[in-house]
């Protein structure tokens, strides 16, 4: 529960303002009960005054404003506590670890947020808050006035208390095993829909949406279903409060009818009160009933916001803005039990352009996101600026470094946005630098220009002009080392070769390092890096491999037949 007392606490004091509001309401409406006592007796025996009615005048007046005021704190707190929760789960993404992140999915982890948003909200708000500042209080404030007009009613009522509790407590067993499945199969659903809307032409191409399609109605039912039998049970347990305040209030009618001990005032007082007695217990239960059950998917969320964080993200020593050389020895890495990288030793000098090649899996892309932070190795050294990159700040590694993944790091908003984030950039100078990338085109075919919307992960945009945007960042970053994880995979082979020569090549002082599939487009780079089976085999310049090494022309000779 730490994280509500994060939010609790960011919320403090409007917490406080609310409880007071809360408390001092219910006490009004209570004492408002008890005073119209006198008001009805005095009709009944002709004694009623005009100072009574000011009095009672005033209660009321002083009752509905604070009731007013109090919609202010209300609704800050339901819309701020909610949102508050949200803004814990974007932190959370910002720092967890890159493995941990890896094993979450989309549709599951969005699902699981919001549920976790509006439970924790739930939990503190719909629940804690309105049970010590609106239940607690109304319930404390009605039976004391009882108490004042009747001992033995008040006894009678506490003794519904116990059977209302009785009864709670036998619904909870049916709840808990309903809601569980209701939270699994609305992430189950959530899943399905992601997947359906981000890999569209997938499951079009691969006629497998009506299979899809099913699997999310499956889960729809079950959901529907489900939440149907919970309103059942809910309306059900009010159906026997109801009839349990009835039978009391015709019970004061029956006894005041006998006993002759009751005023006509006190009756309507306690008729009044017994309900101000008995609602908040109703409410209690039903909003206890569903903490329960809220308790169950903000646990979710929490064991995410309490998932590993990357602890190297900002703790560490300062790299200098010089990287200098980069020195790998004897790197070994293994997801589970699949080595990697077996004893890998590297030297890469400061300004030197080097790609990797080498299969599928042979560990290329595995060691570029050691080398970011990413990836976490056990097994020998990697030196950055003559510091060992375990010991490094990656906040502040990232201050020199740049990296472009294959799939083309893409978000939904403008252009402009996408090339220079928040930085105050001139115009032409993104238009430059747009140009060097061969966008131009594009953009004279957009409207907006630099503020045309290219919606999510870039979707209006083609592969090859999604990877030429996500490069024109180069331009706005000073970064001593510039990391290409099959970043120009998705151009044509003629667009991927000029970006290569007139782009990449052209960064004079910056040390490169190109995973590359095509393996024409590395001809002029400085050394290639042959990679098989988690091991350099050979590396020198394109001529040298071409010349003296068959792995590499085989690779080569795929690389031609496939584009």
């Amino acid at each position: 529960m730490r994280y509500i007392k994060k939010v609790l606490q960011k919320n403090k004091i409007l917490v406080f303002i609310y409880i007071g509001l809360g408390i001092f309401n219910a006490f009004m409406t209570n004492f408002k009960a008890d005073y119209f006592q006198k008001i009805i007796d005095g009709l009944a025996d002709g004694s009623l005054t005009l100072k009574c009615l000011i009095i009672y005048g005033f209660i009321l007046i002083i009752n509905h404003c604070m009731c007013y005021l109090d919609n202010y704190p209300d609704q800050k707190l339901a819309q701020g506590i909610y949102l508050d929760f949200k803004l814990l789960a974007l932190k959370k993404i910002s720092t967890i670890d890159y493995i941990e992140y890896q094993k979450i999915g989309t549709g599951k982890l969005v699902q699981r947020i919001e549920n976790g948003a509006s439970a924790g909200r739930d939990v503190l708000y719909s629940f804690w808050l309105q049970v010590i500042r609106d239940l607690f209080p109304t319930i404390l404030f009605s039976i004391y006035f009882i108490w004042k007009i009747n001992r033995g009613i008040t006894y009678a009522l506490l003794i519904g208390y116990v059977v209302i509790f009785i009864i709670t407590n036998i619904l909870l067993k049916f709840l808990y095993h309903i809601k569980e499945k209701i939270l699994n199969n609305e992430e189950l659903l959530n899943h399905y829909l992601i997947r359906g809307f981000m890999e569209m032409v997938v499951f079009r191409t691969n006629r497998q949406f009506s299979n899809e399609i099913k699997k999310a109605k499956n889960a729809k039912e079950y959901i529907v279903s489900s939440k149907v039998k919970m309103s059942m049970i809910h309306e059900a347990f009010f159906t026997i409060f109801v009839l349990l305040v009835a039978m009391l209030n015709i019970s004061i009618l029956i006894y005041a009818w006998i006993s002759k001990n009751l005023s006509v005032g006190s009756v309507v007082a306690l008729i009044t009160l017994i309900e101000n007695a008995y609602m908040p217990i109703a409410i209690f239960n039903v909003i206890y009933v569903q903490y329960k059950l809220d308790i169950t998917s903000y646990t979710r969320f929490e064991k995410f916001l309490c998932a590993k964080d990357d602890m190297q993200l900002l703790n560490g020593q300062i790299i200098n803005r010089d990287i200098g050389d980069i020195s790998i020895k004897n790197l070994s890495f293994q997801y589970e039990d699949r080595k990697v990288l077996d004893k890998l030793c590297l030297s890469i000098k400061k300004g030197e352009k080097i790609a990797f090649v080498g299969e599928s899996g042979s560990g290329k892309s595995t060691i570029v996101k050691i080398l970011i932070g990413l990836l976490k190795y056990t097994e020998g050294q990697i030196y950055l600026g003559g510091l060992e990159l375990n010991d490094v700040c990656l906040d502040e590694l990232y201050n020199i470094v740049s990296y472009l993944s294959q799939d083309a790091p893409i978000f939904d908003g403008t252009i402009k946005e996408n090339v220079v984030f928040d930085r105050d950039i001139s115009d032409e100078k993104i238009y430059e630098a747009l140009n060097k990338v061969q966008l131009s085109q594009m953009l004279k075919k957009s409207d907006k220009g630099l503020n045309t919307d290219i919606g999510e992960k870039g979707t209006c945009l083609s592969g090859g002009e999604k990877q030429r945007l996500a490069l024109s960042r180069l331009w706005f970053v000073d970064s001593e080392l510039v990391i290409l994880d099959e970043a120009t995979s998705a151009m044509d082979n003629l667009t991927e070769e000029n970006v290569m020569h007139e782009v990449i090549l052209k960064l004079k002082e910056q040390t490169v390092i190109a995973i590359a599939h095509r393996l024409n487009s590395i001809v002029g780079f400085d050394r290639i890096v042959v990679f098989k089976n988690g091991k350099i085999v050979d590396q020198g310049t394109f001529s040298e491999l071409i010349s003296n090494n068959e792995y590499f022309v085989d690779l080569y000779n795929s690389s031609v037949q496939q584009h």
